[in-house]
């Protein structure tokens, strides 16, 4: 039996990851699994607490992300984790996700410029017809940026309803979950999204994952390398 006991204090996106690193490991042991609840597993269909509360010894799984996710155990994101509430995103329809907040204090390198976000609407623009743009920081330049130049466009624009109001985390993140393409960052909140739901052309910024790359952050070097079926990218920019 091998399980998550504890999960310290962390965000949704850092507790799906760290999840399913649980539920890959056991896979590939062959192991039962059980998981104490968290915030965020009663939007998924199914059991996700395995055999809780344990009934037998068991080895504890130790906090772990990125670096385990790529972990070929032979179970997909996608079959893990299936929400009991899909919402309906309109076909050729983009996600757009801006991180600022606390990201400046952790790594000023993670809010990525105006030009990456432009650049990437520019090269989904052929086949595009919605952007929904979703973000924790209405002061961010690039935020503002993108609004304005997609205003000028003409373009279709929406705004997830968390962007306003942070108790809708779930809804933002099923939305995003459901769309066609993603315009993505550094967030483990937006990268949980791009793994679940519907496969997606996803574009990352080529700085930041350089920058990850030559520190040796795990999964950004193996995304680069070329992901899995579940979360590969589709373009740097």
């Amino acid at each position: 039996m091998l399980g998550i006991d504890n999960i310290p204090p962390c965000g949704f996106g850092n507790r799906v990851i760290f999840y399913y690193n649980l539920r890959q490991e056991a896979k590939m042991r062959n192991k039962d699994f059980f998981c104490i609840p968290w915030e965020g597993h009663q939007f998924f269909q199914g059991n996700l607490l395995g055999e809780f509360p344990p009934k037998e010894q068991y080895e504890r799984f130790n906090f772990c992300l990125g670096e385990r996710f790529f972990d070929e155990s032979g179970l997909s994101s996608r079959e893990v984790f299936q929400l009991k509430n899909k919402p309906s995103v309109p076909p050729k329809t983009c996600a757009i996700h801006f991180r600022g907040t606390d990201f400046h204090s952790w790594n000023p390198d993670s809010i990525l410029k105006k030009e990456y976000y432009l650049e990437s609407i520019d090269e989904f623009s052929k086949s595009v017809e919605n952007y929904i743009l979703f973000t924790d920081d209405h002061n961010l330049e690039s935020y503002k940026k993108v609004v304005e130049y997609l205003s000028s466009k003409g373009r279709n624009v929406f705004y997830g309803q968390n962007t306003h109001d942070r108790r809708h985390y779930i809804s933002d993140f099923s939305v995003m979950s459901e769309c066609d393409y993603l315009i993505s960052s550094p967030s483990t909140y937006c990268l949980s999204s791009g793994f679940i739901g519907k496969e997606k052309k996803i574009i990352h910024s080529k700085e930041w994952v350089l920058n990850r790359v030559e520190k040796n952050d795990m999964f950004w070097v193996n995304l680069y390398n070329g992901g899995n079926e579940d979360y590969k990218l589709w373009k740097l920019i």
